[in-house]
């Protein structure tokens, strides 16, 4: 054997030994460095078949080339299933989790109804029209008469827009998307025009009718201007293109209904606001409105307002919002609880329970009673702290919230809306939009 066949039979059993030292690996097998090892000892027993001339170790030669041949092709072709696989596998996993990002928006039937939502007659009128009344009755809307597919809601924070929503999705029987801007905008370059789509996407794909609420729609479609980033403008263009699209004569994309709020309808790109076909105004609850508002809010907890003092209330709350009057109800009715909370005397009362025995009136004598909060000691008084009565003690019961309550908290809590925000609203309605 001469000088050059000795070195690349070295060389092809180096090349051959770290190629078994990589397969006798049970995990983290470096399949590039496996191939390159084979690869190399072919290289070298090619050229020792140019160089030998003996039939015996010529044909052990050919044999193992073939084999090493065979393999790396398998190894070569392997590379490329497991490359494709984690590409395939990554992108379906990338798929599920839009697919799960956008059913985690779908909302179950509800409880509120539009006759829980104080107020706001047109606009729930409008919203019947709209939504409710062509999903139960579809026959009425033929030929050219066609159902608003999509409706913007305006006014202040806390004026009931959400809760129209939520009143929509209990009374149509179909699928309610309610999505905020944290589901669709990621961080991911691309990734929220893929949301965006899947969006509409699933909604096609549903059995029956489709509804899209979008939450505070203003923290998506702003004005667009030349300084804002090209991720952001590639977000509204997707999401404009699904608007239009929304509206098409398509028998899949009628089926999708999108009704956005925003309370800064002003900030709305101009493409954006043009899209929605109904533009409608929720203001501020008028007296009736508040009224009612606070009779909700209250339930069964007892008063002893009349009707003359939910007139005062009523005017006592001009400018509040919707939610500026839960957050006073609810105030109003600790103010018994808060008596309890700091009075040191205790007083008894006895109430005798009287049943009809014919024309005999008879008095039940065992005193059935319960502790009443006393501004000071007095005869037959406990001075005690509410929360050191022992168990066995008679039944501390709140007194019926009063008046007094009422204002006692309007006046340490104020409305969140200014009339220059009434006035903006106003003016934006009076050029853009319509009462609701």
């Amino acid at each position: 054997m001469s000088l050059n066949s000795t070195y690349e039979l070295n060389y092809a059993v180096s090349w051959i030994e770290e190629a078994a030292c990589e397969c006798q690996k049970t995990e983290n097998v470096d399949i590039d460095n496996l191939i390159s090892n084979c690869t190399n000892c072919m290289n070298s027993l090619d050229a020792l078949l140019s160089m030998e001339h003996n039939n015996i170790r010529l044909a052990a030669l050919e044999q193992v080339s073939n084999s090493l041949h065979h393999h790396t092709k398998l190894l070569v072709k392997k590379k490329e299933q497991l490359s494709t696989g984690v590409k395939n596998t990554s992108t379906e996993k990338i798929c599920i989790f839009r697919r799960v990002a956008i059913e985690d928006t779908i909302l179950s039937k509800g409880y509120v109804k539009f006759s829980d939502v104080a107020g706001l007659e047109e606009a729930k009128n409008t919203l019947r029209e709209a939504i409710v009344l062509p999903l139960q009755y579809p026959h009425f809307f033929t030929g050219g008469r066609k159902p608003w597919r999509r409706i913007l809601l305006y006014g202040p924070p806390g004026t009931g827009k959400t809760r129209l929503a939520q009143a929509v999705a209990s009374e149509i029987d179909s699928t309610f998307y309610c999505v905020s801007s944290a589901d669709l905008v990621s961080s991911w370059v691309g990734e929220s025009e893929r949301l965006i789509k899947e969006l509409f996407n699933h909604a096609r794909q549903r059995d029956g009718k489709s509804l899209i609420f979008i939450d505070e729609i203003d923290s998506i479609c702003r004005k667009r201007n030349l300084r804002e980033e090209e991720h952001t403008r590639r977000i509204k263009t997707e999401l404009l293109k699904q608007m239009e699209g929304a509206d098409s004569s398509s028998s899949k994309d009628e089926k999708i209904f999108f009704l956005c709020a925003t309370n800064c309808p002003w900030e709305l790109d101009s493409a954006f606001l043009r899209r929605f076909q109904k533009r409608v105004y929720i203001p501020l609850p008028d007296g009736e409105a508040r009224r009612s508002l606070m009779k909700l809010h209250i339930k069964d907890t007892v008063t002893s307002l009349s009707d003359a003092d939910w007139e005062i209330l009523a005017a006592k709350t001009e400018g509040f919002s919707g939610s500026d009057i839960a957050s006073c109800v609810s105030d109003a009715m600790f103010e018994p609880l808060r008596e309890l909370r700091d009075a040191h005397f205790w007083e008894i009362t006895t109430d005798f329970r009287v049943f009809s025995d014919k024309d005999v009136k008879i008095v039940d004598h065992n005193l059935q009673g319960h502790y009443i909060p006393s501004p000071k000691k007095t005869k037959g008084s406990v001075e005690l702290e509410i929360t050191a009565m022992p168990p066995q003690m008679l039944e501390v019961q709140p007194r019926a919230i009063c008046l007094n309550d009422f204002l006692k908290v309007i006046s340490h809590n104020h409305k969140t809306i200014s009339q220059e925000d009434i006035e903006k609203f106003e003016d934006f309605t009076a050029h853009m939009g319509q009462t609701g």
